[in-house]
């Protein structure tokens, strides 16, 4: 289902009837999931109702409850780091390449006084 048409209040509306979708799945009463939880039947009902929004520390108590807590990672995932912090962690544990000196060895350094010319085969 697309939501983003919805208002905030009817996307609190449609994830109050996920989660008594949910509930009702797991063939848990709104009494057993409070006792299990230690939120009160009103709280999970106003949440499956979506009569007001009941804090996330009740979400994720209720999706424990529910034993859908591995949900949460679908909900906002976890973003890649950002390559300036992967490089500063590494400096900081001593895996960083180093760049290659910028000064030569003089056995391979060419010599500025003889001309470039193609090699004979």
């Amino acid at each position: 289902m697309d939501i983003r048409h919805l208002s905030d209040q009817g996307i609190l509306e449609n994830l109050g009837q996920r989660f008594k979708t949910a509930r009702l799945n797991k063939n848990i009463s709104i009494a057993n999931l409070a006792t299990k939880t230690g939120i009160t039947g009103r709280t999970i009902s106003n949440l499956e109702k979506g009569k007001k929004s009941v804090g996330l520390l009740n979400i994720i108590a209720i999706l424990r409850g529910l034993e859908l807590l591995d949900e949460l990672h679908g909900f906002i995932p976890q973003p890649p780091p950002r390559a300036a912090a992967v490089v500063k962690r590494e400096k900081t544990l001593g895996r960083v390449r180093q760049r290659a000196s910028s000064k030569r060895h003089p056995e391979s350094a060419p010599s500025g006084n003889t001309p470039w010319q193609w090699a004979e085969d």
